[in-house]
């Protein structure tokens, strides 16, 4: 049989067609070898992630005993029943509700009162624990101001601002107002709003007006609460407000659309339109805010 001699050409092709195949090859038990060391990784830090889980659930654990423990120690301190005790938290749960409704109700008569005299006033009122409060969250709004409640006509346990009683609605009117400034010649020259808001302790009673509630500008009010869909700087400042530990329930009366809004625990609970009468549930509301996300109001033909 006669041997069959390659061209030059054809030799240098087959050499390079079998460096191909080597590298190839080379190429692959590379990856098989990565593909390897990749599958141990998984299996290793699937093993870490079980462990890691397990000491989480023995630590949770551990931390729900030492709370029982230490709410038993507290219970023990104060001499009473377990059963007394949790008589007492449900009746401060139902007392803070019962607050909150009033409150609420006095906000949506504000707003509704806003509407029928074609005014627009805004409001921030917040039901807070008095005795667990923090100063550092707090403070006056203007340095040097008078505090409205020093005034005598709210001097004397008759007169307490206590909100089931008319005095309450009388600060929130004058809270929600605004002052004429004149000028030496007598013409008005501007306004001067009562910015701030308004804190009612545990016995109901309204004890401040005009309070900062402070770091509501900084980073922390997106660290620890929702994404607040409208509204302006009142309910950005009671959003964050509800999350404080101290502060059991913010609500704000908007100054563009008298729309009544509650917040707890940095979240957005429900909402009262005082044009058409009615509360606007979470669900409602994060629905209506997406619809008009997606469906932007076209811009002013002029703009």
């Amino acid at each position: 049989m006669p041997i069959k001699i390659l061209r030059r050409s054809s030799y240098q092709r087959l050499l390079a067609a079998l460096d191909e195949r080597n590298a190839l090859r080379e190429e692959r038990d590379r990856l098989s070898q990565r593909l390897r060391e990749t599958e141990e990784s998984r299996r290793s830090l699937e093993a870490k992630l079980r462990e890691l889980r397990e000491q989480m659930e023995e630590q949770e654990s551990r931390l729900e005993e030492l709370i029982q423990q230490r709410a038993e120690e507290l219970i023990a301190e104060m001499h009473i029943s377990r059963r007394r005790f949790e008589q007492l938290a449900a009746d401060r749960a139902d007392l803070i509700e019962l607050y909150t409704e009033r409150l609420y109700a006095m906000a949506q008569r504000f707003a509704l009162q806003s509407v029928e005299e074609q005014q627009n006033r805004g409001l921030l009122i917040l039901l807070v624990d008095r005795r667990n409060m923090n100063p550092q969250n707090f403070s006056d709004f203007h340095d040097g101001q008078l505090e409205y409640l020093e005034h005598e006509e709210f001097l004397g346990i008759e007169r307490i601002p206590h909100i089931f009683s008319p005095k309450a609605q009388a600060v929130l009117d004058w809270m929600g107002g605004k002052e004429l400034r004149l000028s030496r010649d007598g013409e008005i020259v501007g306004y001067e709003e009562r910015d701030g808001a308004i804190l009612v302790d545990l016995r109901g009673v309204i004890f401040k007006t005009r309070q900062m509630i402070e770091g509501v500008r900084t980073h922390k009010v997106y660290s620890k609460v929702e994404r607040l869909l409208d509204g302006g700087a009142r309910h950005n400042a009671a959003l964050y407000a509800s999350s404080l530990e101290e502060v059991l329930v913010a609500i704000a009366v908007s100054e563009e659309n008298n729309r009544v809004t509650i917040f707890r625990d940095g979240r957005f609970v429900e909402a009262f339109d005082p044009y058409e009468k009615r509360r606007i549930s979470r669900e409602e509301y994060f629905s209506q805010m997406r619809r008009e996300e997606s469906h932007p109001t076209p811009l002013d033909a002029k703009s």
